[in-house]
């Protein structure tokens, strides 16, 4: 089961009327060198974030302001988790959340009226948000866990500030550390929520957490000798679309129509950047563009990709736990993927044995889609060559797109951008080397992208569809178009972008309005269609 952000704020809410605000958080001020540049709710009035600027520093700082209880309070609140180590057991994942918020609540009431201890509004509020978010949801980095604005955490050892990646700042410290005992302890319990064993004879777990979250995590000194570590790349609920991308000027809307082609008539494209370039979120949004009815097969390590399409089959690798249970790989996944007949193969990471077979699988006619850690097309091709891949480059010709993606820092605001995009249009006879044709690239000093070279592979397409390159270049526009009205719509959902797609593809000829009513219409259609089967179901 996964479960949404903040899942259990639901329960909470109703508890929270007739609360004085006022009464619920601390007054939290920054020092007298710190000045506040953000400030947001993340479930008010129980919890916000505040990043602030250390003028003498430099530095920036991500703090979490939470309910403010006094030592009274907190020595209560200490008794009651006591008594409600019982109830531990609801932490199986197998049983409904809701019903273990319902039964928590109904245990802390009940332990409140053993004590014989009246509380008010306000406190019965701060108390019941500390009990959910401890047992119910990850403690102490639960608010950073449902902070939108977050992509990654960091813990790097014991006495170390964690470390957050924030979509706006970048990577701050916050004032969050752990004691060795503290992280060891709690490392294990984030194992525990993957259904997964963490110990000194197995200190390396990589693991999906329980809202889909990926957990790459160290156990002990033996490994990490700071301490027992972990990292979180936080699942997203909302993914990135085309529209997105737009919007942050990491592509123009001419690329994206470019890349819709592409995709549409299944060329082979691979996104590549270095280390949070953004490589999975701009793989995601393009395969929005993916026909409705095509049969589509993603095999990742941990779950990334969300898509609407119906006829896509999702694919996890497996490490083996145990004499008996059998490790399953990217290259496992992939081979059984081919039995499928997938009109597109999508490989979240390439970069092991399946690599061969996933270019093997573009030389059959496939459509395939992945990305790979590499700064440029050149050092893309030297890894791709190289051990542990090992493809050769008679296979590689058969990539038609490469968009090289980059973090970008401007007046100290990260940004992603794609630096170029490149075609491969095959081996050239003389020297043997790849023939690489760039289409697009990115200017850092306008921030602006301009069009280098022509098109090929939409001479390819025309080609393919018998016409000319001119009207397979107007139907690009025309795109490129349809993907400005959307934005200027603001439509950005990743469902109903996917509906306005999909609704092009019924009617292509029609006029923007028409298509998006009808995207409208089908979205409608769909969701009343889920619900009546849900109810059938119960």
């Amino acid at each position: 089961m996964r479960l949404k952000p903040g899942f259990y704020y639901q329960l909470l809410q109703k508890y929270l009327d007739g609360v004085d605000e006022a009464k619920i958080l601390q007054d939290w001020r920054p020092s007298s060198y710190e000045d506040v540049i953000r400030e947001y709710w993340i479930f008010r009035p129980l919890v916000k974030t505040v990043i602030t600027f250390n003028r003498e520093s430099g530095e920036r700082t991500y703090h979490v302001v939470e309910p403010f209880l006094t030592e009274e309070e907190v020595s209560l609140l200490d008794e009651i988790f006591k008594d409600l180590e019982d109830v531990l057991i609801l932490k199986d994942l197998s049983l409904n959340y809701e019903v273990k918020g319902a039964i928590l609540a109904k245990s802390y009431m009940e332990i409140l009226d053993e004590y014989g201890v009246v509380v008010s509004k306000e406190l019965n509020a701060k108390y019941l948000y500390y009990v959910f978010r401890d047992f119910l949801g990850f403690g102490v980095i639960d608010p950073i866990m449902n902070d939108p604005y977050i992509e990654d955490i960091h813990c790097d050892g014991y006495g170390i500030p964690i470390y957050v990646y924030h979509k706006e700042f970048g990577n701050i410290r916050s004032y969050l550390a752990f004691t060795a005992e503290e992280l060891d302890r709690y490392v294990q319990t984030l194992v525990q929520m993957c259904d997964k064993h963490i110990s000194h004879g197995n200190p390396i777990i990589d693991a999906t957490l329980p809202d889909g979250s990926r957990l790459q995590a160290t156990y002990g000194v033996d490994v990490t000798p700071r301490g027992s570590s972990f990292t979180i790349r936080k699942f997203t609920e909302d993914p990135f679309t085309p529209i997105d991308l737009l919007s942050l000027g990491t592509y123009t809307a001419e690329q994206l129509a470019y890349f819709w082609m592409a995709v549409e008539n299944k060329l082979n494209v691979m996104i590549i950047g270095e280390t949070a370039s953004g490589k999975t979120t701009t793989l995601n949004a393009l395969l929005m563009f993916i026909p409705p009815e095509a049969k589509i097969v993603s095999i990742e390590d941990t779950r990334e990709i969300a898509l609407m399409h119906e006829n896509w089959v999702a694919g996890v690798t497996r490490q083996a736990i145990g004499e008996e249970e059998k490790e399953i790989d990217m290259y496992d996944l992939l081979k059984t993927s081919l039995r499928q007949r997938p009109d597109y193969i999508v490989v979240g990471e390439v970069r092991g044995r399946e690599a061969q077979t996933l270019f093997q699988a573009m030389s059959t006619g496939h459509a395939a889609y992945a990305t790979l850690h590499a700064g440029d097309v050149q050092q893309a091709i030297y890894r791709l060559e190289s051990k542990p891949l090992e493809v050769p480059r008679s296979l590689i010709q058969f990539l038609d797109i490469v968009a090289v993606q980059i973090q970008w820092t401007k007046e100290g605001v990260k940004k992603r951008r794609a630096k170029g995009v490149y075609e491969i249009l095959g081996i050239d006879p003389a020297d043997k080397n790849l023939l690489i044709n760039e289409v697009y690239a990115w200017d850092p000093y306008v921030d602006g992208y301009r069009l280098v070279g022509s098109m090929k592979k939409l001479e390819k397409i025309a080609m393919a569809m018998g016409e000319e390159v001119e009207v397979t270049m107007e139907e690009m526009h025309r795109r490129a178009e349809y993907l400005k009205r959307l934005h200027e719509l603001g439509i950005r959902d990743y469902k109903e972008v996917t509906r306005m797609i999909h609704a092009y593809y019924r009617n292509p000829d029609e006029d923007f309005g028409f298509i998006i009513d009808e995207g409208r219409k089908y979205g409608g259609y769909y969701e009343a269609l889920a619900k009546n089967l849900a109810k059938e179901r119960s």
